[in-house]
């Protein structure tokens, strides 16, 4: 995802949606703090901003526009960040050392490496006996 993908201009789907996780997430939270915690100022002040925001997302969408594209802008660069950092993760933790692995045991699936007894590297293919296993793929 690039800069140039974000949603700057939301469709109203969009931000009821955004609006009812808000709404969802957020008086959760404030339910949590309010008993678990014991914290019920906190509680009752998240409480309210979720109704406040989540009630005026759903009937006017447009409302909540500059709050959906905020947080998208805000969040797109950890998500970049983080996704790369897996993708790095993933390519040097896993495939490079499962890459060496197989090339010091010799493993040549695709039969690159020049035999000796060949002359080329054909390799001949079988072809089926029934015509019926072209449509069953799987």
């Amino acid at each position: 995802m690039k800069w140039s993908d974000l949603p700057l201009k939301p469709s109203a789907r969009v931000l009821r949606q955004f609006a009812a996780a808000w709404l969802t997430l957020f008086l959760a939270v404030g339910v949590y703090r309010y008993i678990a915690r014991g914290q019920h100022q906190v509680g009752i002040a998240v409480g309210v901003m979720a109704v406040l925001v989540g009630l005026a997302g759903l009937i006017r969408p447009a409302a909540v526009r500059w709050l959906f594209v905020g947080a998208t802008v805000l969040a797109f660069p950890i998500g970049w960040v983080v996704s790369q950092i897996m993708l790095a993760i993933m390519f040097y933790g896993i495939i490079t050392p499962l890459a060496l692995l197989f090339r010091m045991r010799g493993r040549d699936l695709l039969a690159l490496k020049p035999a000796p007894k060949r002359p080329t590297f054909w390799t001949a293919k079988q072809t089926p006996g029934d015509m019926r296993g072209y449509f069953r793929q799987y």
